[in-house]
């Protein structure tokens, strides 16, 4: 009988394979690492978030807003606020163009035209309403959207909260945040829906979520 042992060459032929194994292990692991990482951060960018802080900043920027005095046209420059309380809250800037927050009507073709806004229901729907809190509390962004036959419109943000119940509306009402360009004393942080819009309108009134 035999004994065959490996000549010196292939010890070190050997040797350099397991080396060259261990080699590539070491460079799989970096490059798994930073393959999970990019799909994080991907993902991150696209998926619904919140301010932390949106209660106290909202309300800052409501400070601002009604110290928007003065001309009519002073006010209506005011009427950035709207949009920027979207991205105060949810940090979503859908509603700017060209480095400024768009007026309440460039703002409702927006959510017409952009296929991430669907259209949860009316707003004289108690599902509807309770759907908007929840989508809320879900981090996900959505405005009520007021537009009557003669075109005059508004967008009232829905924040994070609980339902309350509407004497005005008889239903239960989401939480939220409006800013009136025209009359800014009629602006609120931390209000039932209700608040913004009398009876007389829920007819009119569209509530829509973002998809993400």
């Amino acid at each position: 009988m035999y004994l065959i042992f490996p000549n010196r060459a292939d010890r070190n032929h050997s040797l350099y394979l397991d080396k060259k194994i261990i080699d590539m292990k070491s460079l799989k692991a970096p490059r798994i690492f930073l393959t999970i990482t990019l799909i994080a951060f991907i993902t991150s960018a696209y998926s619904q978030d919140l301010n932390s802080n949106w209660d106290q900043d909202l309300k800052n920027q409501l400070k601002e807003f009604l110290a928007c005095e003065g001309t009519s046209h002073e006010r209506a420059e005011c009427g950035h606020f709207i949009g920027e309380s979207l991205n105060t809250v949810y940090k979503v800037n859908d509603f700017s163009k060209s480095g400024k927050y768009m007026a309440t009507n460039e703002i409702l073709d927006v959510i017409k035209a952009n296929p991430k806004w669907k259209s949860i229901g009316a707003g004289y729907d108690q599902a509807t309403l309770t759907k908007a809190q929840e989508f809320a509390n879900a981090k996900k962004a959505v405005v009520a959207v007021y537009k009557n036959a003669q075109g005059v419109g508004h967008v009232v943000i829905i924040v994070p909260g609980e339902l309350q119940s509407s004497g005005s509306w008889g239903l239960r009402v989401p939480n939220s945040a409006s800013f009136f360009p025209v009359d800014p004393s009629k602006s609120y942080v931390g209000k039932g829906l209700s608040f913004a819009f009398a009876r007389t309108m829920i007819k009119d009134i569209t509530l829509y979520a973002r998809e993400y």
